[in-house]
C-alpha cells in the first residue's frame, strides 16, 4: 500500500491505517489520514485530494495559523471541518503559543527540546484539544467517515492524536511510535532548516541558527512519550477525559478495522 503520499505542495501527508491490531487484525487503509497544512495546494492536489472521499478534516492549528496560511481545500468536497479552539482567545496580530515562544525564547536547541518536551506533556490534558480530540472520535462513531488530521507540519499536534486515534483501534505503542517517526521519511527536514532561520531572522528581527530550529522541526521518542506518560490509562483517557463511551470505541473500531473487533 502507499503509506507516504507525494503531492506538489503538501508536505507529509500520509496514510495512518493498515496497521496491525493487537487481536492480528488490521485497520483500513484509506480512510485514516495525517498531513501538513493544505494552504499551497495546487490544483492537481486538489483534485486528488477530492478523489480521496475524505468526510471530515480536523484542523489542529490555532486561529492566527489558520488566518495566515488559510487551507486550500477542494472546493465542491462534501468535507466536514473541525477546527480547533483555544481556551484563550488570541488577540489580532497575537502568535500561536510556539511561535511567541521563538520569537521571545528561543537561543539554543536545548530551549526548543525542552519546549516540545512540555508542549507534548501539557497538550493530552489542555481544554481544547481536549474538546477537538473528543469531537473527533464521535465523530468517527458516528459516520465511520475517511479524515485527515493535520496541524503546521503534521507531526505534533497530529502526532498526539494520531497516537490515540490508533490506540482506540488496538493498535500497540511499538507501532504508534513508528508511525510517528514516520516524519523522518516523509520530509527532508534538513532542507528546510537554513530557509527557516532565515525567515524567522527577518519577522521577528534577530538571528537564529538551524541548530537551534532542528528540534522543532524534527521529531523525538520522547516528545510523543511525554503525552503518552500525561494520558497515562489511554481507556480511561479516552472514556473519562475525552468523554468516549465503550459503544463509541466498539463503533470507531468496527468502521476501521476490517472485519472489525470481536
Amino acid at each position: 500500500m502507499t503509506r507516504i503520499y507525494k503531492f506538489d505542495q503538501i508536505l507529509n501527508f500520509r496514510d495512518f491505517g493498515n496497521y496491525p491490531t493487537r487481536s492480528g487484525q488490521h485497520i483500513k487503509s484509506g480512510k485514516l489520514f495525517r498531513s501538513a497544512n493544505f494552504y499551497k495546494s495546487s490544483t492537481e492536489d486538489l483534485d486528488r485530494l477530492a478523489a480521496l472521499d475524505i468526510g471530515l478534516l480536523v484542523d489542529l492549528r490555532h486561529l492566527p495559523e489558520r488566518k495566515r496560511q488559510p487551507n486550500k481545500w477542494p472546493e465542491h468536497a462534501q468535507t466536514r471541518i473541525l477546527n480547533y479552539t483555544a481556551p484563550k482567545t488570541l488577540k489580532e496580530g497575537e502568535l500561536a503559543p510556539h511561535e511567541a515562544f521563538v520569537k521571545e525564547d528561543l537561543s539554543v536547541p536545548e530551549d526548543a527540546r525542552q519546549y516540545m518536551r512540555k508542549s507534548y506533556h501539557l497538550r493530552p490534558h489542555e481544554a481544547g484539544y481536549r474538546e477537538i480530540f473528543s469531537k473527533t472520535l464521535k465523530h468517527m462513531a458516528k459516520t465511520g467517515e475517511g479524515l485527515v488530521i493535520h496541524c503546521a507540519a503534521g507531526k505534533d499536534r497530529t502526532g498526539t492524536l494520531a497516537a490515540i486515534i490508533l490506540s482506540v483501534l488496538d493498535v500497540d505503542l511499538e507501532t504508534i511510535m513508528q508511525d510517528y517517526m514516520l516524519t523522518l521519511e516523509a520530509v527532508d527536514i534538513e532542507s528546510y532548516l537554513e530557509p527557516a532561520a532565515k525567515m524567522m531572522s527577518e519577522r521577528y528581527g534577530r538571528d537564529y541558527s538551524a541548530d537551534a530550529l532542528r528540534p522543532m522541526f524534527s521529531v523525538a521518542p520522547d516528545y510523543l512519550e511525554n503525552s503518552l506518560a500525561a494520558i497515562g490509562n489511554m481507556k480511561a483517557y479516552v472514556k473519562e477525559t475525552l468523554s468516549i463511551s465503550d459503544a463509541e470505541v466498539s463503533a470507531i473500531q468496527s468502521a476501521y478495522i476490517n472485519g472489525g473487533l470481536s
